[in-house]
């Protein structure tokens, strides 16, 4: 179209030019002629001026019109061009514009799709893995102990993403849970091989400490240097099925039986922990279960729970004298390990102050007692909670106390080392050991003290009778010699660990300076 208007143009120039020409050639002509002479009938040489100056003020006129008639059409080329060009800039405006509102809209529908998409997962019905058997009914709204059971289709995002965990079935929320190694990273030990005290003690120094268990007359250590780097050990005692565990970042050695229902089951390390502590995992199911509670947490097993089984740290030294034919656990577990040496040095020094962040929110920590201070830690048959601080414990040595309608007593005697301070076990400082038991016998109530014969703090003597007695609840010496009080089944927490699952957990502890009051 542009081109077409120049051509136009340039045309209407030429035909201005060509009019111009010809007036000029007429006037020269009759210029010529007054020359060469004029005839009576030709016009006067004043008639003829006037008549050049008429043609040409003609001429000029019709140059005027022409270049008027040619302008007329440039100025329209160029509105028209301006018209165009601005036209094109609109058009490539607008295109812009659009492109750019259907780049947003593509975000806005992506981020929509993803959030229905979301909003479906966590609506829909949760589904099972096939062929899997729920330990409660499918239309059950909680457990036993009234806690609800969650049911939707949600799955974690970092881990787990190809287990055949029921994720959708469970008590907690999914991110509760925070992923410290990977699945069997940490290998649990099954069937494990086991020492005599006499080939333990060529290895294992008195002051060792390590999980007792005594089932039926079977009495088997499992030494806490190995357990710090497996955390779970599957076996068989007194006939027993047992599983014997120790979570390192919290303190807490426990030990459950391992049948459920018909079922047997064995335990793995899932790497998983929750208020940083260890969830086991079982190898039929794949189901979650708290090692601090012994609940199954995630999974077809929601709603079950393992029964403890009596289990306490002591040494190497008092296991020896009391059950000199208990085997002990061996070095010998089929992985390479640097047993002796402790992976988390300094993990449990008071000023550090307390977990990993990583793996637990320190603000929520509960200023009773200072985060890494050890609990002798106890749940009552109704579900209350009680802890009682080591620093009164170290002072006392004994401590009476009523509590869910127990009466008990709970013993602390030294020796023992941490095998959560030095790099070096036998390098660490010593933190004792614990114990608790009913503090009546036969209907009997004892009131217990230390020994005062015993220098060395190991043993007790109760006021009534004046039997002595040992760490395990075993009358040794006195009237009452032979006899066994009964366990009460408690862990040695570290503090954060115990109030992060029992937040209103009464508190025995040593009374504020200038004060008598127990603190709880």
């Amino acid at each position: 179209m542009l081109g077409v208007m120049k051509i136009i143009r340039n045309s209407a120039r030429m035909v201005g030019i060509l009019a111009l020409t010809a007036g000029t050639a007429v006037l020269l002509l009759t210029a010529c002629s007054d020359e060469t002479g004029q005839t009576d009938d030709q016009p006067s040489a004043a008639a003829t001026e006037q008549e050049v100056r008429r043609t040409q003020q003609s001429a000029a006129r019709t140059t005027a019109d022409q270049s008027s008639d040619e302008d007329q059409p440039a100025q329209a080329e160029q509105q028209e061009d301006e018209a165009a060009e601005s036209s094109v800039a609109t058009q490539s405006q607008q295109t812009q514009q659009a492109q750019q509102e259907t780049q947003e809209q593509g975000v806005q529908q992506e981020a929509t799709t993803a959030q229905e998409q979301r909003q479906e997962q966590e609506e829909q019905e949760f589904s099972l893995p096939i062929g899997a058997v729920t330990y409660l009914p499918l239309d059950a709204t909680e457990t036993a102990e009234g806690i609800p059971i969650i049911r939707d289709g949600q799955r974690p995002k970092y881990f787990g993403l190809d287990w055949g965990t029921a994720w959708g079935l469970r008590l907690i929320g999914l991110d509760e849970l925070s992923q410290g190694a990977g699945r069997d990273a940490i290998p649990a030990i099954n069937g494990p091989r086991y020492w005599t005290l006499e080939e333990a003690v060529e290895v294992y120094t008195d002051n060792v400490p390590l999980v007792q268990v005594n089932l039926n007359g079977d009495v088997r250590g499992f030494p806490l240097e190995i357990l710090t780097w497996h955390e779970i050990v599957n076996d068989t005692i007194g006939g027993v099925p047992v599983t014997v565990t120790f979570c390192p970042l919290c303190n807490t050695a426990i030990a459950f039986e391992s049948q459920i229902g018909e079922d047997i089951l064995v335990f793995g390390v899932s790497g998983l922990l929750r208020n940083s502590d260890l969830v086991m995992y079982d190898r039929k199911t794949e189901s979650l279960w708290q090692q601090s509670s012994g609940r199954a947490i995630v999974g077809t097993m929601v709603g079950a729970r393992l029964k403890y089984v009596p289990a306490s740290v002591v040494t190497v030294g008092q296991l020896r004298a009391a059950y000199p034919d208990a085997l002990v656990m061996s070095r010998d577990t089929g992985w390479f390990r640097a047993y002796g040496q402790n992976p988390y040095q300094g993990y449990d020094n008071p000023e550090r102050g307390g977990p990993y962040g990583f793996f637990f929110d320190r603000d929520s920590i509960d200023e009773r007692l200072p985060p890494a201070e050890r609990v002798v830690s106890i749940e009552g048959p109704s579900g209350a909670a009680i802890a009682y601080a080591w620093s009164r414990l170290e002072q006392e040595m004994v401590l009476h106390d009523s509590f869910d309608g127990i009466e008990l007593v709970v013993f602390w005697t030294p020796g023992a080392l941490s095998i959560l301070d030095a790099g070096i076990m036998r390098d660490a400082r010593e933190v004792g050991t614990t114990a608790v038991f009913e503090s009546t016998l036969d209907g009997q109530a004892l009131t217990f003290s230390v020994n005062p014969a015993d220098e060395a703090g190991q043993t007790f003597v109760d006021a009534q009778t004046g039997t002595v007695w040992d760490i395990f609840g075993r009358g040794i010496e006195g009237e009452l010699a032979g006899s066994q009080l009964t366990r009460v089944i408690h862990s040695d927490h570290f503090w954060f660990a115990w109030q992060a699952f029992h937040p209103d957990t009464e508190v025995v502890a040593l009374p504020p300076a200038g004060n008598d009051a127990e603190e709880g």
